[in-house]
């Protein structure tokens, strides 16, 4: 899946399992970020971690928001 596709795919499936390159394409990251952000996997062996859509979400909606007071 293409960048823009991935996080389509993953708004609109969320009962589906993704990979690292359509989570990170999805969060607009690099997939070696996903670890150090904390985001929640399922890890199916050596090197093999894939992402439920469902938990990205709700993980997604639990992080803080940044506000920005304009003066």
């Amino acid at each position: 899946m293409a960048g823009s596709e991935a996080g389509h795919a993953a708004t609109n499936q969320l009962d589906g399992i993704l990979t690292p390159k359509e989570v990170a394409a999805w969060l607009k990251v690099r997939p070696r970020q996903l670890g150090v952000l904390g985001v929640p996997c399922l890890d199916w062996g050596h090197k093999t971690k894939r992402y439920s859509a469902k938990d990205v979400q709700t993980w997604l909606d639990e992080q803080p928001r940044v506000r920005r007071w304009v003066a």
